[in-house]
């Protein structure tokens, strides 16, 4: 299992993902690997976050990748298009007429599930960069789903959605959402055994091209998170005397 994730702040957005996969039926025994890269640049305005069948989506984004250098595209509509064209067309190919799976019955009759978190920036008619967000998942053929309300996330949300409804604002700035972006997955991880690993998190700005942060960056924000998570539970539990009846 996963958690991947996409924000859009007032400068910039970023893609971010964990890097454990699972091996097994997630209602039984499972063994783990951390060591898989979910998050891809498809060009300098657009990258792609990958849950689910890792192997067979990590085909798809050799093919994806292919397509969009072939045809030299670097809007994040176009690359959406496109993607969704060759997902369809190899799912098609490989799996008939399965559907999806949904966590129930025989997994060998399903096709399996395939997530994707695209995001980048367009151009409007007037040349202007809009940023756009796309979930796209195999259990609706890949059909594109726009975010609208400036965050994304997919594989197992539940805890990001409830920690991103109290923390994100859409004016945060590129520092705050990758601290954001951080949390939103170690904390995650701490709850969650199916994710974990190393943080994986990409910036784009409509000024800058599709960075991957190397790995002593991302630590560097999570020693930061874990610094202010620590000030948070003494202002709770460590910080002084405990109020008596008479002083509250």
């Amino acid at each position: 299992m996963t958690l991947i994730l996409a924000l859009q702040g007032k400068d910039g957005m970023v893609l971010a993902a964990d890097s454990r996969s699972t091996i097994g039926d997630p209602r039984a025994l499972t063994a783990i690997n951390d060591d898989h890269m979910k998050v891809f640049r498809l060009s300098d305005r657009c990258g792609i976050a990958i849950s689910g069948a890792a192997e067979l989506a990590a085909r798809l984004i050799d093919l994806i990748v292919a397509e969009v250098n072939s045809g030299k595209l670097v809007d994040a509509d176009p690359i959406m298009a496109k993607t969704v064209e060759v997902a369809r067309a190899e799912s098609a190919r490989w799996f008939g007429g399965q559907r999806p799976w949904f966590g129930q019955g025989n997994v060998q009759d399903y096709r399996p599930s395939i997530i994707f978190i695209l995001a980048g920036y367009t151009s409007d008619p007037g040349g202007n960069l809009i940023p756009r967000t796309y979930l796209l998942g195999s259990n609706l053929d890949f059909a594109p789903q726009l975010c609208v309300g400036g965050m994304m996330m997919a594989g197992v949300p539940q805890y990001a959605i409830y920690l991103s409804n109290r923390y994100y604002n859409r004016n945060m700035t590129m520092p705050s959402l990758t601290a954001l972006a951080a949390y939103l997955i170690s904390e995650t991880a701490s709850q969650d055994p199916k994710v974990g690993g190393p943080i994986r998190i990409a910036c784009l700005t409509s000024n800058a091209p599709f960075e991957i942060l190397p790995a002593e960056k991302v630590d560097v924000i999570c020693q930061r998170n874990e610094a202010q998570s620590k000030r948070l539970r003494e202002f709770f539990f460590g910080a002084g005397e405990v109020p008596s009846a008479a002083t509250i």
